[in-house]
């Protein structure tokens, strides 16, 4: 579950939220393209004279490391387009009004001010709160205030 973090007038949260995360991914069981690269070129050199590498299989080994590098472009692709619809997000909040639960259970109302991207996750800052999207329930307009006139608009 989402956790949301009450922040101080001056906007900084407090000292015990400052712990630094750090997140450990990929394995090392994968060869990466210079890896295969550097044993491709080892088999060439290494090879028997008398019995030389089957070319259809250099072939497929060739295909497949194409391959892999377009779908590493491609997933590249995919984040910065991901990251670029959650800044568009972001911005479209500002100003809204949102119902949140904070992390004591209680359901709380604000105006976002702000949102950031924290690594891969969206933040939004709203009233003394630091709101991970996913503790967001609603979204809404701001009510206007009731005491204030409104112009109508359009033609009479």
């Amino acid at each position: 579950m989402s956790s949301v973090t009450a922040v101080s007038p001056t906007g900084a949260a407090p000292a015990a939220n400052d712990k630094p995360t750090t997140s450990m991914s990929g394995s090392n069981s994968m060869l990466d393209r210079d890896a295969f690269l550097k044993l491709l070129v080892a088999q060439l050199k290494f090879q028997d004279p008398t019995k030389p590498a089957d070319t259809s299989q250099m072939l497929a080994q060739s295909a497949q490391l194409t391959m892999v590098d377009r779908l590493n472009e491609i997933a590249s692709q995919m984040t910065s387009s991901a990251t670029s619809q959650q800044l568009a997000l972001a911005t479209s909040m500002v100003g809204k009004q949102v119902t949140f639960s904070d992390s004591e259970g209680f359901t709380r109302t604000a105006v976002v001010s702000s949102a950031r991207i924290d690594g891969v996750n969206l933040v939004l800052a709203a009233g003394d709160y630091t709101v991970p999207l996913g503790a967001v329930t609603t979204i809404s307009a701001v009510p206007t205030d009731p005491t204030t006139p409104t112009t109508p608009t359009g033609t009479a």
